[in-house]
């Protein structure tokens, strides 16, 4: 029998982190954060809050009702924080080794551990291996989404089996790694998957979700559209998304402009995929990450600004990025009438982004930069794909997980409208668990 005990990440986006117990023990997957429950906190600091301010106002997860010392193993299905980001508070207690994706488990000892918790056994598993838990076996299965060596992770115990598939996209032309290959996925997971936990971030939104390929062309005829001689040209995307911003460095070179990565997250991000030769940027890119790097290269940037791209944090007009200090004029580079600025990233739907992002177009628009929005495509499953999804690999019972309650029940209205019964369908709580089997 499996139990199912989700901790985090239902009714939310954020925070995700779920238990599953086996025999007498029990995984982990995901230890995340909410960055806007943070974020709602004037002057709040993840590093700084004790990890009982952290778990009242709901940023990390509240994993009290585990026992640590029955918790054998701890898995990651990827890089970002919403699933990472409260490892490092979280981990202590747990005398068990931490199993990512190379890439992954760099981020987590880059960004969100402390230096006297380094101490924590990694292990490395690379998309395609699996590893044995005592008698459960984790299988490591390549998904395409916004981050590298982001995985579905397929548990398995005797007649038992369970898919973690919280963020992917099927992606015919995905620019980093093959595209989705769902023959070969139902092959890997069998004809009799037992159930599936599956990500509800973008299922109301009608359509598939489009490929990669599609938002390097978007970019690629925006920034031609745009360029101006001896204009600014600025682009924001997330850090993590290296193809994104692989694709935006290249489209920089053909148009004669050099591209330069400006942000302390911007740094992290490309140096980790540097150590590990995850992707292939030019080795002479010009990427500044401390603030007085960053001033520096912006003064001289400010007085030959048709030389450049910058490609800089503040997406969401977060109030410390770099986007947001040239707007607040804290950086010694001043916004000129026709400068263009590119978001290539949707903002994340909760109030606090909203009015952060709003802010800073108005702030920019005054100082008379063009803006233009939304040369992104998303790196989640839409309606169309995730239909496709479980049709092809047909899970007995379906577990939606990773959405707010509206994301969670359009996920169990597509489930019924593909036939799934009240018995096989299973709107989970935070700290209710679900028993699968007998």
């Amino acid at each position: 029998m499996l139990e199912v005990l989700p901790l985090g990440g239902l009714g939310e986006v954020g925070r995700n982190m779920t238990a599953v117990s086996f025999g007498d023990g029990y995984v982990v997957v995901d230890m995340g954060v909410r960055l806007d429950a943070i974020q709602a906190f004037e002057d709040a600091n993840l590093a700084n809050m004790s990890l009982q301010e952290l778990v009242k106002i709901n940023a990390i997860p509240d994993d009290s009702p585990l026992r640590k010392e029955k918790v054998k193993a701890v898995f990651l299905t990827h890089g970002h924080l919403d699933h990472i980001g409260a490892v490092g508070k979280l981990i202590r207690p747990y005398r068990a080794p931490l199993y990512g994706t190379p890439f992954t488990l760099e981020l987590v000892r880059r960004l969100v551990l402390e230096e006297d918790e380094r101490r924590v056994e990694m292990v490395r598993v690379r998309p395609g291996e699996r590893v044995e838990v005592g008698d459960l076996e984790v299988e490591f299965l390549p998904a395409n989404h916004s981050i590298p060596q982001t995985v579905f992770l397929l548990l398995r115990q005797g007649e038992h089996s369970l898919l973690f598939a919280t963020d992917f996209k099927l992606d015919e032309n995905p620019l980093l790694g093959p595209p989705t290959d769902l023959g070969e996925l139902r092959r890997k997971v069998g004809e009799d998957l037992e159930a599936a936990l599956v990500g509800t971030v973008r299922v109301d939104e009608p359509g598939p979700t489009r490929s990669e390929g599609r938002a390097r062309e978007m970019l690629e005829e925006t920034m031609r559209r745009v360029e101006r001689k001896g204009k600014a040209l600025l682009v924001t995307t997330f850090s993590s998304h290296l193809v994104r911003i692989k694709s935006i460095v290249e489209i920089s070179e053909e148009l004669g402009r050099i591209p330069v990565l400006v942000g302390r997250s911007m740094k992290n991000y490309f140096s980790a995929a540097a150590e590990l030769n995850l992707i292939s940027f030019p080795p002479d890119l010009p990427v500044y990450g401390t603030p007085g790097t960053i001033k520096k290269f912006l003064k001289k940037a400010n007085g030959s600004r048709g030389d450049y791209v910058l490609i800089c944090t503040g997406h969401q007009g977060e109030p410390t990025s770099v986007l947001s200090k040239i707007a607040d004029r804290k950086l010694p580079f001043r916004i000129e009438d026709d400068d263009q600025v590119i978001f290539s990233a949707s903002v994340i739907p909760n109030p606090i982004n909203q009015n952060h992002r709003s802010l800073l177009e108005t702030k920019l628009l005054v100082q008379g930069a063009r803006i233009h929005r939304d040369v992104h495509v998303s790196g989640h499953a839409a309606r169309v794909d995730t239909a496709e999804f479980l049709r092809a690999l047909s899970p007995r019972h379906l577990l939606p997980c990773h959405g707010t309650p509206e994301k969670l029940e359009a996920m169990m209205e597509l489930g019924r409208e593909l036939g799934y019964g009240r018995e096989n369908l299973h709107l989970l709580e935070n700290g209710h668990p679900l028993r699968l089997g007998g």
